[in-house]
């Protein structure tokens, strides 16, 4: 066998062999054609619950209530007093009655002797449409 011979056979077992395997591919696709599917599940969200006026007084508007008047108070008479903000781990305490009593504090920087911070006291109560001070004091710490 001469090289152009053997180079000819070789090319036609080449191009056999992808013959062979272009007929597997498109016997592998000669069935019915996959359909591709793709579904999704929507959640919705349901929407916030809406208060209403007549609704209790919770703890972040008895906060804020209290806030609102411990800045009055103490905060204008110390303007550079900076308040401590609302801290979810440290919520007001709702008393027995259904009130809340509220704790702002204002650090003393620098602390002087005897104290390291004013907190002024609100107790509140009423609903979100009327919130109700009951009292208030301010108190060194």
């Amino acid at each position: 066998m001469n090289r152009w011979t053997a180079v000819t056979l070789a090319a036609g077992a080449a191009a056999a062999s992808l013959l062979l395997l272009a007929g597997c591919a498109a016997g592998a696709g000669s069935g019915p054609t996959p359909t591709v599917t793709v579904s999704s599940t929507v959640t919705a969200t349901p929407a916030p619950a809406t208060a209403s006026p007549d609704d209790p007084l919770d703890a972040q508007t008895a906060w804020t209530s209290c806030a609102v008047l411990a800045q009055e108070v103490y905060g204008s008479q110390a303007p550079n007093a900076k308040m401590n903000p609302y801290n979810p781990e440290h919520p007001p305490k709702k008393q027995a009655d259904g009130n809340w009593e509220v704790m702002i504090g204002y650090p003393i920087d620098p602390p002087v002797e005897g104290a390291g911070s004013v907190v002024v006291i609100c107790h509140l109560g009423g609903t979100l449409g009327s919130p109700k001070l009951i009292d208030w004091a301010t108190k060194d710490i």
